[in-house]
């Protein structure tokens, strides 16, 4: 039982290719069409690459350089930087497009009537993706060398600018941050300085450091000696009796000593109990005023980065790679594909009319 006749049976079976040499000569005047379509027009391949700068500066740097990354927590106010895949996002972006549309000035010219119109055919020409992991590669082809060098210059230069116009809108945002905390510190700092002050005035402390820490050492040598003699005159008394002259005169000694203390309490704590708590207030306040004054230095600093920032906002993406046409020959890869599947028809169509001449009866 033989198979029914297929489509391919009824045009191979026809006149036109039960002709061999009709046959061939059709195969190859189509290959030879197909091949110099693969060939020409010649399509050109234009390329430029592109690098974000890395931010290395930040409140969190200049933290941890002050604190030793001790308030490392409040550089949840600036964020962090973009990653090479929000760049990429962002270089693939509507408005990316549209400027470089804009500044080749393609609206109202052949095959370009309208924006809209543009944006849909360039798309699919321009190609942007992400290599070694922080390069922003940009690639377009076109049978036009010129057209397609300046249209990857304009893309890349639009990616460049809108990565920096996003960089100086962030610097914004941050700004306005920073002045509201650099108020808030100077505003602390104001108060810390005043109850300081306020402090040593209150205390008649001129000189805290040197009284207090003074103080302190004075009275920790008269307690020690007070325990000292207190020490001996319980050993003494173990041998002598009360009326013993030693014991009188260590006794003595015990008394001026409890007066000394007292008055060393008096002198450097004023109204205060002890010396101890004068000077744990005292430094209390000192602490609030370096922490205070840590904070506004810090915000200060942070300030003058955003200035920086925003002063090199264009400069934030680097060239690397200028723009420039790949010199290696491009083929039109349809018509190659068009070409190899004639040249397997041709030879599909040469074994179908072997088989053909040989199913026919002697």
């Amino acid at each position: 039982m033989t198979r029914p006749p297929s489509m391919i049976d009824w045009v191979l079976d026809g006149p036109w290719f039960r002709s061999a040499m009709r046959r061939r000569l059709t195969f190859l005047f189509a290959a030879l069409i197909a091949g110099v379509l693969a060939l020409f027009p010649r399509p050109y391949t234009a390329e430029a690459q592109l690098m974000p700068q890395e931010s290395n500066g930040g409140l969190s740097s200049v933290l941890a350089s002050e604190a030793s990354g001790a308030l490392l927590n409040l550089s949840v106010l600036t964020g962090s930087r973009t990653s090479i895949e929000e760049d990429v996002t962002i270089a693939r972006g509507h408005q990316v497009m549209q400027e470089a549309i804009a500044t080749l000035h393609l609206v109202g010219k052949p095959g370009y009537p309208d924006a809209q119109t543009a944006e849909a055919k360039l798309s699919r020409k321009v190609s942007v993706i992400a290599i070694r992991g922080s390069i922003i590669q940009v690639e377009a082809t076109d049978h036009d060398k010129a057209f397609v060098k300046a249209f990857v210059g304009a893309v890349a230069e639009a990616i460049r600018g809108r990565l920096a116009e996003i960089s100086l809108e962030q610097a914004a945002e941050k700004r306005q941050v920073t002045v509201n905390r650099l108020q808030d510190a100077s505003v602390r700092l104001a108060r810390a300085q005043d109850a300081l002050n306020q402090y040593r005035l209150n205390k008649k402390l001129p000189s805290p450091e040197m009284q207090l820490g003074a103080g302190v050492e004075n009275l920790a040598a008269l307690q020690a000696q007070l325990q000292a003699k207190e020490v001996e005159l319980q050993t003494l008394s173990e041998v002598a009796t009360p009326n013993n002259i030693q014991i009188k005169v260590i006794q003595a000694d015990i008394g001026s000593l409890r007066n000394q203390i007292s008055q060393a309490q008096k002198t450097s704590g004023g109204a205060l109990a002890g010396v101890a708590v004068a000077n744990t207030e005292y430094y209390d306040r000192v602490r609030d005023v370096n922490v205070a004054q840590l904070l506004y230095q810090v915000y200060s600093r942070y300030m003058d980065e955003l200035t920086i920032d925003e002063m090199s906002a264009n400069q934030d993406v680097e060239t690397i790679q200028p723009v420039f046409v790949d010199p290696k020959p491009e083929y039109n890869m349809v018509f190659v594909g068009l070409l190899c599947l004639i040249v397997a028809l041709a030879i599909g169509a040469e074994y179908y009319a072997v088989g053909a001449r040989s199913r026919r009866p002697g």
